[in-house]
């Protein structure tokens, strides 16, 4: 009830703006509203199942121009705002619901210095359609001694679909980091990397590429695509445990990630 109530005055404060009734009191640059919103049309969007094009069609405009209103290169009118919400069967305030939080973290990320020290679960995302091998990954992870979240899909169209919040049923943090085979079911690997590194919403998330593979130009053109490494799986089991732990504990222990250092 309080991010609606929140909402709602979010969006009167929006159209009062718009209207040039407190112009000069009311910074939308400051609250980056546009982004805020944006983000709202997207997630909505894609929860429902629609495409750029599908709503493109629905308001009048081109798929291009809703990416634009999604991305904040466009600036979205009150009239464009009612009109979101009738296609998605939502009041306009929905797309202002949780600003404040959102808001308090953007000026956290401006202002604050990086918070070094403070321990957390690492979230890991495990993409791995073999059996066998998600068994003896398991029995690893298992075994080595560090607090985690451990989510295995076996598809690439899953990790996408949860990454970019469209509609399932799995219930996780969003990943610190994503382990991921290249042979896997509906994308191969090197695909769903470059898919991931395109999305401005996820780039930031490391993908480790865990492999069989000993093939020079498969290792480069993961490294090409902004793979954060590349792990084969080919050693002794205490050996690949090992080598995984080392793995787990740089990410975990070494280098600064968002999600550790918030305050």
């Amino acid at each position: 009830m309080a991010d609606k109530t929140h909402g709602n005055f979010v969006y009167a404060t929006f159209l009062s703006f718009l209207n040039g009734e407190i112009m000069g009191t009311f910074d939308c640059k400051n609250y980056q509203v546009d982004v805020f919103v944006g983000k709202r049309i997207r997630e909505k969007r894609l929860k429902m199942g629609f495409t750029l094009s599908d709503v493109g069609e629905k308001l009048g405009v081109s798929h291009q121009q809703v990416q634009k209103y999604e991305q904040a290169q466009s600036k979205i009118t009150a009239l464009v705002l009612f009109q979101f919400g009738k296609i998605f069967g939502v009041d306009p305030s929905y797309f202002f619901q949780g600003c404040d939080i959102y808001f308090e973290r953007q000026q956290k990320l401006e202002g604050d210095f990086i918070k070094i020290g403070r321990k957390i679960p690492l979230n890991v995302i495990v993409v791995e359609d073999d059996p066998a091998e998600e068994l003896i990954l398991r029995k690893a992870f298992d075994e080595i001694d560090l607090e985690l979240n451990l989510l295995v899909l076996h598809e690439g169209g899953a990790m996408i679909d949860f990454l970019r919040n469209r509609k399932t049923s799995i219930d996780f943090p969003r990943p610190d980091i994503i382990l991921m085979d290249l042979n896997i079911p509906q994308h191969d690997g090197f695909s769903l990397l470059k898919e991931i590194k395109r999305d401005r919403d996820i780039c930031d998330i490391p993908v480790i590429i865990l492999t069989n593979s000993i093939n020079f130009d498969d290792m480069l053109t993961c490294y090409r695509s902004h793979a954060s490494g590349f792990m084969c799986k080919g050693y002794e089991y205490e050996e690949f445990k090992s080598h995984l732990e080392t793995c787990i504990r740089y990410w975990s222990d070494v280098v600064v990630l968002p999600s550790q250092s918030k305050k």
